[in-house]
């Protein structure tokens, strides 16, 4: 009996043995197969984007257990997430299944568990009519992983993959960090609307997104090669594998530590002259053709750090500086090639093409100067990378002595920097105007050749050129050129606003929505005029501009909305401003002699709008 009461005992406990047993088996069983779904997964994302690895580089991750401090300044940058594979670490908008639109039709974007999904018309279908000739007709909605992402700063924009191989399409809306909102990625170009574009990574983005990219495109397949995705280590120091190797031994570090002299096994951009160092930002920010394309695509770039440029790049400099026979065939193939970089005179126009810009300065030319003496790649802010030197006048009155700066500037102390009026904002980019490269002194004699807004007109928005021409002649002799009447009257940026080009629109727009209010507001109606511009990317920086105004507060500004509905807004906009405090009469802000804003003059002035289209290659 005792023997029985001992088993039934038992039992229980045997019972409860067994189904903890098979409880933590379900589990193994379970982690075992979520670890294996999500291996399959990397997988896959590794199978459809860029092969990583080159012989002769080891990765950035192979630089942090000896440079630890940089490796984590440079994590921090938005050059380490210029490319990423997609992953919940690195997509930044939200993936929630919301029906978007756009030129390339509609479009969603899904979320599966860590996995980024989208739903769109298929861009291979698409790219094959074109290249058949045919027209677009129905194209058939598919669903493609997204696998990776490019940008993290202002924009992100997502890479879908192809079936076939690692060519990378994009997704057609891309997140705007700063608004939080999705746009169609045309939308986010300074151009004509040029209707369904499919756009690839593997061709353009390759050269400036990644480390060491090789294409590697043929007329089969596409099979991308990079050392590493984003902008790394080896970017600027070149290949590290024989750093590493020849530094492997504690005592071989420590004596390379006592020396002075240079570490000959890899590129330290701080001891190259000021050529070579800018050199190395010029592979990328520079307006240039690769002298053999084939090559290029099959093999990748040749350069390395340190190497001079030139061999491996056509760096375009404007006839109007240096004659380029070369650029003859460039031109007729692409009338518009210059147009779509560079002003007239040869000054870049468009951002990432800052070394262009400074090789038309003379402080480049004459002098030392280089883009390692603002920015500083480790350790500065990650917004622009500017070293603490140069955040204020330091960078310029180093070699600039000048004993009075308030008698030079002819400006109350501290009101305006050297950058605001030689460096000033006349260079597009990512929907918004960026400062110059090219470093000069306001001419208006230039301005009205090029049609390049003057520093003078981009800060005293509210001032006509007769006002800056008078006081360029009074304060450093400049000639007074020939104006016309608007010119004489009405203030410059109004004038580009509403009659200048797309590119001066957009430039004269940013301006106006820049500055701090002072006093009763006179902008708004005239940035709510811009609400029915036809470039998307005008409309969108004139309504970053209003939601800073009194007037547009609480009003649903959508610069991408139907024209009814901006049309509304614009409306509600100069309803609320005239029930507000009026602006003193002005005709050079556009105020008539009643306060009011004048709409006829506006008019006036849209009507000589400058059509000729521009299409800006950022």
């Amino acid at each position: 009996m005792a023997d029985v009461r001992l088993a039934r005992s038992r039992a229980p406990l045997l019972a409860v043995a067994a189904f903890a047993v098979a409880a933590a088996a379900a589990s193994i069983a379970g982690r075992l197969g979520e670890h294996h779904q999500r291996r399959r997964s990397h997988d896959a994302l590794v199978r459809h984007t860029p092969a990583v690895g080159r012989a002769g580089y080891v990765g950035s991750a192979a630089c942090a257990p000896c440079h630890p401090a940089a490796h984590a300044s440079w994590s921090a940058t938005y050059h380490r997430t210029m490319t990423q594979r997609a992953g919940p670490g690195s997509v930044l908008a939200p993936f929630d299944g919301r029906a978007l639109d756009g030129p390339a039709g509609p479009h969603r974007p899904l979320r599966r568990g860590d996995e980024f999904w989208a739903e769109l018309p298929d861009p291979e279908v698409k790219l094959a009519r074109a290249a058949d000739g045919l027209p677009l007709g129905h194209v058939p909605t598919v669903t493609r992983r997204v696998v990776m992402t490019t940008g993290a700063h202002h924009m992100q924009v997502y890479w879908v993959e192809s079936p076939r191989d690692r060519r990378l399409h994009a997704f057609p809306s891309a997140w705007l960090t700063d608004e939080q909102r999705w746009v169609p990625v045309e939308s986010t170009l300074l151009r004509p609307p040029q209707g369904d574009v499919v756009y690839t990574w593997n061709r353009a983005c390759v050269p400036c997104h990644a480390v060491a990219g090789q294409p590697r495109i043929d007329d089969e397949r596409v099979d991308t090669r990079v050392a590493e995705l984003g902008i790394a280590c080896e970017s600027c120091h070149g290949p590290g594998r024989a750093h590493v190797d020849a530094r492997r031994s504690p005592l071989a570090r420590y004596a390379l530590h006592l020396s002075s002299e240079p570490d000959p096994s890899i590129v330290q951009p701080a001891r190259l002259d000021h050529r070579r160092s800018a050199e190395l930002c010029g592979q990328c920010h520079g307006v240039a053709r690769f002298p053999d394309e084939a090559a290029w695509l099959a093999r990748g770039d040749a350069y390395r750090p340190g190497e001079p440029l030139a061999p491996h790049r056509q760096l375009v400099r404007h006839p109007v500086r240096e004659a380029q026979p070369w650029l003859d065939a460039v031109l007729d193939e692409d009338p518009e090639y210059l147009a779509g970089r560079m002003w007239s005179d040869g000054h870049v126009r468009v951002t990432g093409r800052e070394y262009t810009a400074l090789l038309e300065t003379a402080c480049f030319q004459r002098g030392e100067l280089s883009c390692l003496s603002c920015h500083q790649l480790h350790g500065a802010d990650p917004d622009d990378q500017l070293a603490a030197s140069a955040r204020g006048d330091g960078a310029c009155t180093s070699c600039h002595v000048l004993p009075d700066i308030q008698a030079h500037t002819r400006h109350p102390a501290g009101s305006v920097s050297c950058y605001d009026c030689h460096m000033p904002r006349t260079t597009y980019g990512l929907l918004k105007a960026i400062r110059s490269h090219v470093i000069d002194s306001p001419d208006l004699a230039v301005t009205l050749a090029t049609g390049r807004p003057d520093a003078c007109s981009l800060c005293h928005v509210d001032r006509p050129l007769a006002w800056t021409a008078d006081r360029l002649r009074a304060w450093y002799g400049q000639p007074e050129p020939e104006l016309d009447g608007d010119q004489r009257t009405v203030s410059a940026a109004v004038l580009w606003a509403i009659s200048g080009d797309a590119g001066q629109r957009a430039l004269a727009a940013d301006a106006l929505g820049r500055g701090d209010v002072v006093g009763p507001d006179w902008r708004a109606p005239l940035l709510a005029h811009l609400l029915a511009d036809p470039y998307d990317a005008v409309r969108q920086i004139a309504a970053r501009g209003l939601r800073r105004l009194p007037s547009a507060a609480g009003v649903d500004l959508d610069a991408l909305a139907p024209p009814e509905a901006r049309a509304a807004a614009a409306a509600e906009v100069l309803t609320r401003w005239r029930a507000g405090p009026r602006p003193a009469p002005d005709p050079a802000r556009l105020v008539d002699a009643a306060g009011d804003h004048d709409g006829a003059a506006v008019q006036a002035l849209a009507a000589r709008r400058d059509e000729r289209p521009i299409d800006l290659k950022e």
